[in-house]
């Protein structure tokens, strides 16, 4: 199905939600998407033996809103590492004339997401704008060129040992794994009620929001993943006049990390990384075979939080869907035996 007519498609239906509904029944069996995982409860991280190449690359999957920038910014001040900022950024950060300056104030420590990005002015033949928000499922045998030959780009401009930081390839785990058999994959999680809270910018929680009453809220395209992932899975379809948008918000979240259980090598949370910052990567780099790295440019890297997020306020509607949704997983997915 041609891109452009896809997603005119997908933005006349998501308007009428039945229709949305119908129609996701009958694109997803010709659709790319990827294979489910197993499910697995909350918390329930598989432990691997990791073998790998000291310069095979670093790929890094997380929802927006994880810690994936603090992340990021670790591996930009270690040596021996070339870090790429958000690759499939709409801001196009090879692109010295798309980029801007702006930098998200949240972020702290952060004034330039575009170190790396010099002299790769000619990926933007193979950039596609829809990747942020189009396509976010992909299987093993998906056919993506210019998805490919980008990445390669970017792994083939790296100075030194490649580190892609991506908050998009989430449900294209099994795409990539099979593209970059030698790379190594690491999952980045966080509580999703502060994630949740992270994404609001501010503002409260509202307990009688709906999917179709958020819209003027979702500022991290909680609305346009919902509408491309129900298209590829049409069990993921919530009636948008009476679901509340934090059961989107966790559905993908949990999705996000069984996928990331079957098809990730490494896993980190970011309460770890907030706690010792130092003690946790030097865990991480052991597992990725760079365990003799010199650690000191990022000993104060990070700042104490002035305080944890308040969800007191939510508490028993965060609870009630988070129970009910992991409950649908359940049956839906079918429980792993790991």
């Amino acid at each position: 199905m041609p891109e452009a007519f896809r997603e005119r498609l997908v933005r006349s239906l998501v308007r009428v939600p039945f229709a949305h509904r119908a129609a996701s029944h009958l694109y997803a069996p010709f659709s790319a998407r990827a294979t489910l995982p197993d499910y697995r409860e909350p918390g329930c991280v598989p432990q691997r033996e990791v073998q790998v190449d000291p310069q095979s690359p670093l790929f890094i999957s997380a929802r927006f809103r994880s810690g994936s920038t603090l992340l990021w910014q670790c591996f930009q001040r270690l040596e021996g590492f070339t870090a790429y900022y958000e690759p499939f950024n709409d801001r196009k950060w090879f692109d010295p004339k798309c980029r801007g300056n702006k930098v998200d104030t949240s972020h702290r420590g952060v004034d330039d997401y575009a170190s790396n990005y010099d002299n790769l002015e000619h990926l933007s033949q193979s950039f596609r704008d829809h990747w942020g928000v189009r396509h976010l499922s992909l299987g093993a045998q998906a056919n993506q060129p210019q998805m490919l030959g980008y990445i390669q780009g970017l792994i083939k401009g790296a100075a030194d040992r490649s580190v892609l930081q991506f908050n998009r390839i989430d449900f294209r785990l099994p795409f990539l794994r099979a593209a970059f058999p030698e790379a190594v994959f690491l999952h980045l999680s966080r509580n999703p009620r502060d994630t949740w809270s992270s994404t609001l910018r501010g503002v409260a929680n509202d307990c009688d929001w709906t999917i179709n009453s958020f819209g003027p809220y979702s500022k991290f395209y909680l609305l346009n993943w919902y509408h491309d992932l129900s298209m590829s899975y049409p069990q993921m379809w919530r009636n948008p006049s009476t679901t509340h948008p934090y059961e989107i918000h966790y559905l993908i979240h949990r999705l996000s990390e069984l996928f990331a259980y079957r098809d990730c090598d490494v896993f980190l949370h970011y309460e770890n990384l907030e706690a010792n910052l130092v003690a946790e990567i030097k865990r991480l780099l052991t597992s990725i075979g760079a365990d003799t790295v010199d650690l000191s440019p990022i000993e104060n890297l990070l700042s104490p939080r002035n305080q944890a997020y308040d969800h007191s306020g939510s508490l028993s509607l965060y609870s009630e869907i988070e129970a009910r949704v992991d409950t649908w997983l359940c049956e839906w997915l079918g429980s792993t035996s790991l």
